[in-house]
């Protein structure tokens, strides 16, 4: 008789069958779990699988088919189309634009142009407010980039106020000398003509 036959003699039956559910792994729970939910950790794009809806709506199709002679199924079918292709377009769109939040981050550190900054701020909060499909993970992403803008933002604007008020002590001062030099000049001329006079 082999070791296995043996071992699982000796085991109950409720023992064999949680161990075949566990897969013989100690994680077997959780990749049972993780393959009957569809999630397992794997990256799935920027905005939430429709698949669970789609699924739905054919089922409901594969129900309505014999009551409403395929009408009503080609209707479930069709907003299921619509439901992946909606998706898809949304995903693009939100691939698109985190390529050019990254492509804007990359430029201002090669420039220091505030202006990536401006569009940073405005094109990350725009999909936060406009995306209501977004994963967590990308709301946390666009959150990082929007934060980041906003912080180099903040630095630039001190560092320009900085440069402002120093610009203005700078005038102040040479406006200061030109009125002294003015003043010495016109007293000098005073002078020369109080000379001449006499």
């Amino acid at each position: 008789m082999s070791e296995n036959g043996r071992t699982g003699g000796g085991k109950s039956l409720g023992t064999r069958v949680r161990d075949w559910f566990n897969g013989g792994d100690p994680d077997g729970r959780a990749k049972l779990r993780a393959w009957a939910t569809g999630d397992d950790g794997r990256w799935r794009g920027y905005t939430h699988s429709m698949g669970k809806y789609v699924t739905w709506l054919m089922v409901i199709a594969c129900i309505l088919y014999p009551f409403t002679r395929g009408i009503g199924s080609i209707l479930a079918l069709l907003a299921a189309i619509f439901l992946m292709g909606g998706r898809v377009m949304i995903e693009r769109q939100v691939r698109r634009d985190v390529s050019d939040l990254e492509e804007a981050k990359r430029q201002y550190g090669l420039t220091r142009n505030p202006e990536y900054l401006r569009f940073m701020t405005l094109r990350a909060e725009g999909l936060l407010e406009d995306n209501k499909i977004l994963t967590p993970d990308s709301r946390s992403l666009l959150q990082d980039y929007a934060q980041w803008a906003r912080e180099r933002q903040e630095r630039e604007d001190r560092k320009q106020a900085k440069k402002a008020r120093k610009a203005e002590k700078k005038a102040r001062r040479e406006a200061d000398q030109e009125s002294d030099e003015s003043a010495d000049a016109a007293a000098r001329n005073e002078e020369n003509k109080a000379a001449d006079g006499s």
